[in-house]
């Protein structure tokens, strides 16, 4: 189920708290408030950049926790035209955990989103891209729920098929991210995140050029922290305490890698791409995607 590449660009952003995530992560606990007005500042930066670029609409894949704490937020967002997919219940590492716990997760956030958004909750994707790959368990949960996955990441569009056929998929349709080498001394990278506000603009601009070059629709993925300039998602020294001095350092500065650091060049690239490739629209009016219900 792979439509033919059109002329423009896929965008989508994976819409979480990442203070929230941060500190799940490292343990310092289970759940807790999250940086509404952070979010919302995060949501007005965005929309403020579609409106630059013909009000363009997109899909912002939401954390179920989100949705919880904040539906007015998901309301909005939903009214503004933009489809509404599920980024997971909890910005947690799915392939740690069992199939099980996965669709206990996944039918929760669902609930959340649809509620919050008017409207069927038709995409997923895995945070940080981790859903068990290995064993189909997990994939033919999706397969159960959604229309559409955007979990998957290559340079080869060529082993979709196999890939399907090892998690005995029929129905659910396959938008993956492309993730190559844009020079031979670099790593693989992937069409988004840190790597598209770290790195210069030229480094973007082959990742999309080779995922044309493998058949592959270019889409490019961020996350609302990256449109903030002021560090609003930071953790500060008192939330990193109990890490103890060492671990409180190292997160310290690490944090910044996603909070700060190149933030201000975002929508300047964003634009400067935009100039060339048209924003195709909501991955759920992809071609390709299967019918509802």
């Amino acid at each position: 189920m792979t439509a033919p590449v059109a002329d423009g660009l896929l965008f989508s952003v994976d819409f979480e708290d990442f203070s929230h995530d941060l500190k799940r992560d490292l343990g310092l606990w289970d759940t807790g408030p999250l940086r509404g007005d952070a979010l919302w500042r995060a949501w007005e930066e965005i929309a403020g950049f579609l409106a630059r670029h013909d009000d363009a609409k997109i899909t912002f894949f939401c954390t179920g926790i989100v949705a919880e704490r904040l539906p007015d937020l998901i309301a909005r967002i939903a009214a503004d035209g933009h489809e509404v997919a599920c980024h997971y219940h909890m910005h947690d590492e799915m392939d740690r955990q069992t199939a099980a716990e996965v669709e206990c997760n996944l039918r929760r956030a669902i609930d959340l989103l649809s509620a919050a958004s008017g409207a069927p909750v038709r995409g997923f994707r895995a945070p940080k891209f981790r859903i068990e790959k290995r064993d189909p368990a997990q994939y033919q949960v999706l397969e159960r729920l959604f229309d559409y996955d955007s979990s998957y990441f290559t340079d080869r569009p060529d082993g979709l098929a196999a890939f399907r056929a090892r998690m005995g998929l029929t129905r659910l349709a396959l938008l993956p991210i492309y993730s190559g080498r844009p020079h031979p001394r670099l790593p693989a990278m992937k069409l988004g995140g840190s790597y598209f506000k770290l790195f210069p603009g030229a480094i973007s601009d082959r990742l999309i050029a080779g995922a044309k070059a493998a058949g592959m629709q270019p889409h490019i993925y961020l996350h609302p922290y990256e449109f903030c300039k002021t560090g609003d998602f930071l953790l500060s020294q008192a939330e990193l305490a109990p890490l103890g001095l060492k671990n409180r350092l190292y997160w310290t500065l690490r944090q910044h890698q996603w909070s700060t650091v190149g933030n201000g060049s975002v929508a300047r690239k964003l634009d400067a791409i935009l100039t060339r490739l048209r924003l195709l629209g909501r991955l759920c009016d992809q071609p390709g995607m299967p019918e509802t219900g």
